[in-house]
């Protein structure tokens, strides 16, 4: 799962409109944020191996600490903490708001576990890399995971559109349709992408790709009005 993550981070913002959206794609990202690092130490393992699915070449042979189930809970109650001793400590909300916007960023979090789950194969660890390790596999069909995605994103972008409302801007207006758009784009492209050949090379690339697409989306909406309920 990539592009379909963020249906969560739009969905985030219709069930409290004051969540920042930049902040729940950086959620729902997160623990590939830093898988992208431990591997590059060799704290986490990836090895590419040619035909490995239809949609990529990643056998994921060793992440317990960002993928497991143990893992996801742990850096969800984490980011919870931080959000909202961190950056909604200055914000003039009350303590209910801020625990239930920082409550959705510790959601978004979690869900990359339960979103990877259909998709992944058996590649998920529960609790140790010793333990069991589950995944549906949906990968090994490029046509299935490709409208997994899709739908995933399409449904996340409705919600978010009944939560907010255009701003006065060219980019209030369109921008969020433009951007929605060339997520979806994505989703229907990225396997067909050409595959990593290094370790570095992926993870650079995969850690500039979510660093932007959370700019543009904070960018983005910021120039439309939260609709309050």
């Amino acid at each position: 799962m990539f592009i379909g993550h963020y249906s969560v981070s739009f969905a985030s913002k219709k069930a409290e409109p004051k969540t920042p959206l930049w902040a729940s794609f950086i959620g729902v990202q997160f623990v590939d944020i830093l898988f992208m690092i431990f591997i590059l130490f060799g704290i986490e393992g990836i090895r590419f191996v040619p035909g490995f699915t239809e949609v990529n070449n990643f056998d994921l042979y060793y992440m317990p600490i960002t993928h497991s189930l143990v893992g996801g809970i742990g850096w969800s109650i984490l980011c919870f903490l931080i959000f909202k001793f961190v950056f909604l400590r200055s914000k003039p909300y009350s303590d209910s708001l801020k625990n239930k916007i920082s409550g959705l960023i510790g959601l978004t979090v979690l869900s990359h576990y339960f979103l990877d789950l259909p998709m992944h194969t058996k590649d998920l660890p529960i609790l140790f890399d010793s333990g069991p390790k589950i995944g549906f596999g949906l990968w090994h069909n490029r046509t299935l995971s490709i409208a997994t995605e899709v739908t995933l994103t399409l449904i996340g972008l409705v919600l978010y559109f009944r939560a907010t409302k255009p701003g006065t801007t060219f980019g209030g207006k369109y921008g969020m349709q433009i951007f929605g758009g060339i997520l979806l784009v994505l989703a229907v492209a990225t396997p067909f992408f050409p595959p990593p050949l290094t370790i570095p090379e992926f993870s650079i690339q995969a850690l500039v790709g979510y660093v932007l697409l959370a700019w543009v989306a904070g960018w983005l909406d910021g120039k439309r009005i939260p609709i309050e309920s």
